[in-house]
């Protein structure tokens, strides 16, 4: 999940990425998605999740679902584990109407924050038993 830069004024765009065997060439249908958010999520904290199952990968905001990546063929769904990181980037050229908005420096240092960061799951070669 990646948080686009704002336009003053509008909401906030939410982008959910998907690869597929470490895809990320824009070839594979799906893989990006765009949400405008219904509130600020600089004001307060909030949660996000992603569900990744056999059957589908489901990202939610606040407990809704905004996406559900389903498993179509096996060519179109990832085979290899998910990796989560956090980072803060500046993507001022493409990301904020095509460098309309750029990233204003004086308010460095830009800083997120994870509260009740939780991973769980089940590996590829679990039984079907396993539940996280």
């Amino acid at each position: 999940m990646e948080f686009l830069g704002t336009i003053p004024g509008e909401p906030y765009t939410l982008q959910t990425n998907v690869y597929v065997r470490g895809s990320g060439d824009g070839r594979i249908i799906g893989r990006e998605m765009r949400f405008h958010l219904w509130f600020d999520p600089a004001a307060g904290f909030h949660n996000y999740a992603i569900l990744w199952n056999p059957d589908a990968i489901t990202f939610f905001v606040d407990d809704v679902p905004i996406r559900r990546y389903e498993r179509k063929t096996e060519l179109t769904f990832p085979d290899r584990p998910m990796w989560a990181y956090g980072s803060i980037w500046d993507a001022s050229d493409w990301a904020t109407d095509h460098g309309r908005y750029r990233a204003d420096y004086r308010y460095q240092p830009f800083v997120a924050r994870f509260d009740r960061f939780v991973v769980a799951g089940c590996g590829p070669g679990a039984p079907p038993s396993c539940r996280p």
